[in-house]
């Protein structure tokens, strides 16, 4: 095996390992936890509106706009959603990632709905704890954002055409 087949070898996970999901989990869970914190402390069904359209958008939004179609589907990804996704539709031409990915926009909601409540609530209370939630907030978001690009987009197969991707060089060669 030559030099450059091992370095494309180590590129790609054919299966994310459990500590990367596990790592990715457990952040996921911390921002989810509190954007319903965020947005029933604004009023109580707020909170349990945004758990009804998160359990909507990762049960269906996101299976069906993205891991249907995806590499992944059926193997574990950065989040283990790809074996989730098996268990619950069909598998999807992979060919339609790319033109799905529209549908990203309803999942950034999850993110976005809380971050604009928290800083509402920063406005309008002027407190020390809600400085806190919103920092913790923005901390969170950043620690999900560089994860998901250093560790997750840097080694998945699908990298050099995923409209989330940063770094894709278009028109460069794929092995270099």
């Amino acid at each position: 095996m030559n030099r450059q087949s091992e370095k494309e070898s180590f590129a790609f996970y054919e299966s994310y390992p459990g500590h990367v999901m596990i790592f990715r989990w457990i952040v996921l869970a911390v921002i989810f936890g509190l954007g319903v914190y965020v947005l029933s402390d604004i009023k109580e069904i707020l909170g349990v509106a945004y758990v009804i359209y998160s359990v909507v958008a990762l049960t269906f939004i996101l299976p069906l706009s993205r891991c249907v179609s995806c590499y992944y589907y059926g193997k574990a990804c950065n989040t283990g959603w790809g074996r989730l996704a098996a268990y619950l539709f069909p598998k999807g031409d992979e060919s339609q990632y790319v033109k799905h990915y529209s549908y990203a926009i309803l999942l950034h909601l999850l993110w976005v709905i809380p971050f604009f409540a928290s800083f509402f609530q920063l406005l309008r209370r002027k407190e020390i704890v809600t400085l806190i939630v919103f920092l913790s907030y923005l901390l969170l978001l950043l620690v999900e954002r560089v994860t998901l690009r250093k560790v997750a987009c840097t080694r998945c197969h699908q990298k050099y055409f995923c409209p989330a991707v940063p770094f894709r060089k278009i028109g460069v060669d794929k092995s270099n």
